[in-house]
């Protein structure tokens, strides 16, 4: 930033300008993103739920003509005209109006098909929340194992240069050779590479999360850094099916499109009654003369009965039958299939966190002090160090891929 001053010594205008650097503003602290949060800003967000809320509104608009009482606007037609006789001069009126009527409750039915629709497109919208729902759970998990993995990472290269340090010293005492050291630099230099790519690695799904939940691109977020086994699974395959059957938005959806297509039929047999049209005839011709009269005329339903339209809304009902039995097929196989990956995931982290993790830890801990004791050699104990880094890597990729099993079958369900 620049600030200019002028002033007059001896005749002449002196101009001064003075400069300095404006402090660079603090970047702002990430902000801590809870789960609730992330799904409560996904729904108000989401692409998918916009649209499915929107075409649920334009559905609900359709009952503004479904629910008019006349199905039809008046019609007047009127004729004027000279009229001559013998003696006779006048101008001729006629006028003529109607108004057809429905008798049949065709009204109650038009609603009835809107109110079906709504509902079914209820469920769409349903179907967009739980897809968005389960979307975000599996970015915000990923973002919470990335973050582990990253915090792994590090403290594997603080390990490793606390190691190196310990070598340098002991070179310099004569108690370790220089091939210690290179061997102690070399596997630094390899965690601090794991440590770049464990960092580059937690901002893909921190990315996705953002753009799930409507942040701006390179917002500051970070998740709770807690992350634990999902919760047990409750009841077993049968009861998954029947819960499945019962909580499914896309079986409730079709469901509802089935009974949406069951209010177009009685709709369509409503309309065929036949709607009656009232109408009024008022005529002057002569001087004196005025009728004036009404009348009733009905269709008779012969040859339109709205035969077409029956049947092509029966043949839709059948296939959306068919399409519902046919996605309960599908949702028991994928309900069938996640459970079998839960159980196969929750054996394998049991088995990583109850045995293979403990005892790698436990060997790296031993065999590092057996080295600082002189019991062991160096390229031993970095050996240790890698398998108990790479137990802990296995572990939180197993426990990814345990939620995402549980996330998927939770979807399956239908449940949150």
């Amino acid at each position: 930033m620049r600030l200019f001053s002028c002033c007059l010594i001896g005749g002449y205008l002196v101009i001064s300008c003075f400069a300095w650097a404006a402090a660079e503003p603090e970047p702002r602290a990430p902000r801590v993103l809870t789960l609730a949060d992330a799904l409560t800003r996904a729904e108000a967000a989401s692409p998918l739920v916009q649209r499915a809320r929107a075409e649920r509104e334009v559905v609900a608009a359709r009952d503004v003509g479904a629910s008019a009482l006349l199905p039809s606007n008046p019609v007047v037609a009127g004729a004027a005209g000279p009229y001559r006789e013998p003696g006779v001069s006048a101008v001729e009126i006629l006028l003529h109006a109607e108004q057809t009527i429905e008798i049949g409750g065709q009204r109650g039915a038009r609603r009835a098909v809107v109110s079906r629709a709504v509902q079914a497109a209820a469920w769409r919208e349903q179907v967009a929340r739980m897809e968005t729902r389960a979307r975000v759970r599996a970015a915000y998990v990923a973002a919470q194992l990335a973050r582990a993995q990253q915090e792994a990472a590090a403290a594997r290269e603080a390990l490793m240069t606390t190691l190196l340090d310990a070598v340098r010293v002991r070179v310099t005492s004569g108690a370790s050779s220089n091939v210690d050291l290179e061997l102690a630099r070399l596997e630094r230099g390899v965690a601090a590479r794991a440590k770049a790519a464990a960092s580059l690695a937690a901002a893909d799904p921190l990315a996705r999360l953002r753009a799930l939940i409507g942040l701006a691109p390179g917002e500051p977020i970070t998740v709770d850094p807690r992350v634990s086994a999902p919760p047990p699974r409750a009841g077993g395959l049968r009861d998954l099916l029947a819960r499945a059957e019962r909580q499914r938005a896309e079986l409730e959806a079709l469901r509802s499109s089935g009974a949406e297509l069951d209010a177009e039929i009685a709709r369509l047999r409503r309309e065929a009654i036949p709607s009656p049209t009232l109408f009024v005839d008022f005529e002057r011709d002569r001087p004196g003369q005025v009728f004036l009269g009404g009348g009733l005329s009905i269709p008779i339903p012969i040859w339109r009965r709205q035969q077409g339209e029956l049947a092509v809304a029966r043949a839709e009902r059948n296939r959306v039958e068919d399409e519902r039995a046919l996605a309960a097929r599908e949702v028991a196989l994928e309900v069938e299939r996640a459970f079998q990956s839960v159980d196969a995931q929750d054996a394998a982290a049991r088995i990583m966190d109850r045995d293979v993790l403990p005892a790698a830890e436990a060997a790296a801990r031993l065999l590092t002090d057996g080295w600082r004791a002189g019991k062991f050699d160096l390229f031993r104990v970095l050996q240790t160090l890698r398998d108990a880094s790479e137990a802990r890597r296995l572990y939180l990729e197993t426990l990814g891929a345990l939620w995402e099993a549980t996330i998927a079958l939770d979807r399956a369900v239908g449940g949150e």
